[in-house]
């Protein structure tokens, strides 16, 4: 099993309405090719988790990074992994407000100042149990 973690921010601000959509496309598509995953969203800033075969996780990836609605997509994490961190989701999610970030210790000042992806890219250990957090939760 293969797990791809990035980061990117969107090229506009996304309503609810976009968000539901990409969701929607999402998770037919991840359906479609055995792919589960978690997305994680915050005031233009994405995190994602792809999880399946190698060749089908890059493929979409490499798809995912030249959507001209993302910018400054960066890979965080790649590797074998003994399971899947979100086997029942073909792609969860979670706009992750205020709030969210009140209780989840330690990720406040993380992910409320995202720069340019690269304190990510620097800490893909913390954005792994930033994800693992919401792995029994979605939003939507």
């Amino acid at each position: 099993m293969f797990s791809l973690v990035y980061v990117s921010f969107a090229a506009h601000d996304l309503s609810d309405e976009e968000l539901k959509d990409i969701l929607k496309v999402a998770r037919e598509t991840n359906q479609q090719l055995g792919i589960t995953g978690m997305l994680l969203y915050r005031d233009g800033f994405f995190i994602q988790v792809l999880e399946g075969d190698e060749d089908k996780v890059k493929a979409l990836f490499a798809r995912i990074a030249a959507d001209p609605r993302h910018r400054n997509v960066l890979t965080v994490h790649t590797g074998q992994v003994e399971s899947r961190r979100f086997p029942d989701w073909t792609m969860g999610f979670n706009k992750l407000s205020d709030s969210d970030l009140d209780q989840l210790p330690g990720f406040t000042d993380f992910l409320s100042r995202p720069d340019d992806g690269t304190l990510f890219t620097q800490n893909s250990d913390r954005v792994l149990t930033l994800l693992d957090s919401f792995r029994n939760r979605s939003y939507y």
